[in-house]
């Protein structure tokens, strides 16, 4: 039952192709009172806005910098390596993430942590690190960009709390095996078009009350 509904969400994704490219303007999207909201607790997948790849951790280690998962971008919207936990400290289950609250994501298919330093770089364009790490510290913090409440298909800016950088994926920075046909992810200090993410399928929980909407 999980994998049909599984399915069922990421087929649906399809339908919002017009979200990337294909109309000079996309209908805004439309939700139920209290759906709209990207909350707390809930598990999502972050599409890049420039390639509709999904952030994923493949579960292939880096062969330089820190060693860690390596983290990319990856058309496959079927995949389930490509789910993220959304936790911020002290908010309960549910409250709607407010635009400049630090938030960490955590992969549900391994529980590691989205995660950056400065002390190493990428291997492909040579920016900032974006790494999978087993753990939890200061290093998974990410802020959210971006006004109001974060909204479901709505762009936002991922900003590294500890560097300042932010979280990117460059179409032409692409790795061959074993993971052929996934864009590097890394950091970046500009928050350019290469910058834009947008929370689509996923395990959303309802906002409690109306306040948010």
């Amino acid at each position: 039952m999980r994998n049909l509904l599984l399915l069922a969400l990421c087929a649906a994704s399809t339908a919002h192709g017009s979200l990337f490219g294909k109309s000079d303007k996309p209908a805004a999207p439309s939700f139920e009172e209290g759906w709209e909201h990207v909350t707390a607790g809930s598990t999502i997948k972050l599409a890049h806005v420039k390639t509709d790849a999904r952030l994923t951790m493949p579960q292939v280690s880096y062969g330089t910098g820190s060693q860690q998962q390596a983290i990319t971008a990856h058309k496959d919207a079927f995949s389930t390596k490509g789910f993220w936990r959304v936790e911020v400290e002290g908010a309960e289950r549910g409250v709607p993430v407010e635009c400049g609250r630090a938030v960490r994501l955590i992969n549900s298919d391994s529980d590691h942590s989205l995660h950056s330093h400065a002390a190493h770089k990428s291997p492909i364009s040579g920016q900032q690190e974006v790494s999978g790490f087993d753990g939890r510290d200061a290093g998974d913090m990410w802020t959210v960009e971006c006004s109001g409440t974060w909204r479901r298909e709505s762009p936002v800016l991922l900003r590294h709390v500890d560097t300042g950088k932010y979280l990117v994926s460059l179409p032409n920075k692409k790795y061959h095996q074993p993971i052929s046909g996934h864009i590097e992810v890394s950091a970046a200090k500009k928050a350019d078009s290469n910058a834009h993410w947008m929370a689509l399928e996923g395990f959303y929980f309802k906002a409690p009350s109306a306040k948010y909407s």
